[in-house]
């Protein structure tokens, strides 16, 4: 079998990531990517296949979401226990990648497996992220800046785990203020609604009061951007983004105001004001 500790890897990396950070990471939310690859080399065991192991240090309530993809070949995961059981399979199907979301009932040193068949053979990545039990859920009356630091956590994961019913038990988390908030399934951002409406007044100033009341919950290791009104396909648009200073996949927020007059996209009324949330992939 061969073994590789990502939980060394994944600690590594976050240490470094949350030195550009101050006001943030109240909750921990971690993500890995790791390029594998199946070789005749690998381990094979009759009934199990051809795999690579990964060990991964868990703590009891953690939540996981795990998901493997190859062009090469049809993947599948298990995930054992520390005492060397089969805790979850993912689900077979035929789509080129394996996925496994669920949470961790102990703690200890896990094992994750990639798993092809007897003649597999080609490149696959992993991504693995693992959520704190305090990032499953915000608590109740949460202001602004503290929903704003639990949505940046899990944007470090791609808001693998935020919109998940069977690690999340709360509806997904609304921006303070905000009417709508929803997951962009195009890009994997979230999106918070602020204003949609005719009156353009209405609309600048919901644009400042959010991008002030963000700028307020950032600190200076946070640059910012700003677009005038510039033509986007068929409307307009302005926006303010603030990115921050780093060089591992840096997350963004970014305050935008709409406007979709002589647009032909189907839009109730002319101006709208959104706050996105994402990280570079």
């Amino acid at each position: 079998m061969k073994l590789f500790n990502t939980s060394l890897i994944l600690i590594i990396i976050f240490a470094s990531f949350i030195n550009g950070q101050n006001k943030q990471q109240k909750f921990q939310v971690d993500f890995n990517e790791i390029k594998g690859e199946l070789t005749l080399k690998d381990q094979f065991k009759k009934d199990f296949g051809r795999y690579d192991g990964y060990q991964i240090e868990l703590y009891e309530g953690e939540a996981v979401n795990f998901i493997v993809y190859s062009n090469n070949f049809q993947p599948s995961l298990a995930f054992v226990n520390p005492k060397g059981e089969v805790y979850k399979q993912s689900s077979v199907n035929d789509k080129n990648y394996a996925n496994i979301v669920t949470t961790v009932p102990a703690s200890g040193e896990w094992v994750l497996y990639v798993v092809g068949n007897e003649k597999t053979v080609g490149s696959y990545t992993l991504q693995t992220a693992i959520a704190e039990p305090n990032a499953l859920s915000l608590p109740i009356n949460s202001d602004f800046c503290t929903t704003l630091d639990f949505l940046f956590s899990h944007a470090n994961a791609y808001f693998f785990l935020l919109e998940n019913p069977a690690i999340i038990k709360q509806q997904l988390v609304k921006l303070n203020e905000s009417f709508d908030a929803y997951i962009d399934e195009e890009d994997g951002s979230y999106n918070a609604a602020y204003y949609d409406g005719n009156d353009l007044l209405k609309a600048e100033q919901s644009f400042k009061n959010i991008s002030d009341k963000i700028k307020m919950c950032l600190d200076k290791d946070w640059q910012y951007k700003i677009e005038n009104w510039k033509k986007v396909e068929d409307y307009k648009a302005k926006s303010i983004t603030l990115t921050e200073k780093t060089n591992d996949k840096p997350r963004h927020v970014m305050i935008a105001i709409y406007d979709f007059s002589g647009s032909n996209q189907n839009n109730r009324n002319r101006f709208s004001v959104v706050v996105e949330i994402n990280r570079k992939h």
